[in-house]
């Protein structure tokens, strides 16, 4: 059978190799330092149970939570939670995008905030679940629907009401899985945001369709894109601490990363930068430590010397890394 949206594509690796490696967020200690697929399949389906009943059964699609978790474990398992139920997620880090979202065809249920100063936490929602909240349903017993409402209908809003379709994730995963030969045994670092078709879909699809690892340098206080020097520490620590063999990360970590690396502590093999807009591999290449890595963009547009990026196969959903 195959995958109609992501949760349903880490079950099927869940049931054929339970035991393998899915999730491994080393800057976390305890329950997220590694998870295997089974784990993964148990952990989101009860989160996305335990999530239907807070919010009364409402959770269901055509509803929406919005979100700023960080690029931590949390946020991973919320958006495959999230695909199980037909619920849109999507980033609010402002007035102005909560208020566009308000207007999309999706009724928000409430909010999903790791940050108690932040902009969501005093947003005037009907629901606010805080990190002790959220630890709490994760840890529900609550009995997973034994149907999933949702096939390739929305999944992720971002900060836009244009939604990205669990077919668009799919179909990205797929590509990067074909463009650079992805098997179970690859360890895939993902140094790009999780509220990004390019680390939602290209990195942790992609992954997840071939049976491999997803590896988060997460970065508690990393928001949104974050800080490149940053993120460039982390993915560097990842990279030899996890032996990751592909990594992820966009044009300004990449950059940010040291030119004279040489890479004698890596087992990297290849991956993939994100150089602009757009969905497609491009025929430019990058380098680091020795290793060649793919680029995606947009054909045609320049996107090489671009800042900007897009969250989803034509959707605009364009941000800066200030």
């Amino acid at each position: 059978m195959a995958a109609r949206t992501l949760a349903q594509a880490v079950d099927i690796i869940a049931r054929r190799a339970p035991r393998s490696v899915a999730l491994a967020s080393p800057f976390q200690p305890g329950r997220f330092a590694s998870l295997d697929y089974g784990a993964l399949s148990d952990t989101s389906a009860r989160l996305a149970a335990a999530l239907n009943a807070r919010f009364d059964g409402r959770a269901r699609p055509g509803s929406m939570i919005v979100s700023d978790l960080p690029n931590v474990a949390e946020n991973l398992v919320l958006q495959l939670a999230c695909s199980r139920l037909g619920v849109a997620i999507a980033t609010a880090k402002d007035a102005k995008v909560l208020a566009k979202l308000d207007d999309a065809d999706a009724s928000i249920l409430g909010a999903v905030t790791a940050d108690p100063d932040g902009f969501l936490a005093g947003a005037p929602l009907e629901a606010h679940i805080d990190d002790d909240e959220l630890s709490a349903l994760l840890d529900a017993t609550a009995s997973p629907a034994a149907d999933e409402p949702v096939l390739a209908d929305a999944h992720a809003y971002f900060n836009s009401p244009t939604p990205l379709t669990n077919a668009a994730i799919l179909a990205q995963g797929a590509d990067a899985a074909a463009n650079l030969g992805i098997t179970e045994d690859d360890r895939v670092c993902v140094s790009i945001t999780l509220c990004h078709a390019f680390g939602i879909g290209s990195a942790c699809a992609g992954a997840f369709l071939s049976g491999a690892a997803v590896v988060l340098p997460a970065v508690g206080g990393i928001r949104g894109c974050g800080v490149p020097s940053q993120r460039a520490e982390a993915t560097r620590q990842t990279l030899a601490d996890e032996q990751c063999t592909l990594l992820f990360a966009d044009t300004h970590t990449l950059k940010a990363l040291p030119a004279d690396d040489a890479g004698a502590d890596l087992r990297l093999r290849g991956g993939v930068v994100k150089i602009g807009s757009g969905t497609e591999f491009l025929d430019e290449t990058r380098e680091f430590a020795g290793v060649t890595l793919a680029t995606l963009g947009k054909k045609g547009g320049g996107g090489g010397h671009g800042h900007g990026h897009s969250h989803g196969g034509g959707h605009g959903h364009s941000h800066s890394h200030g």
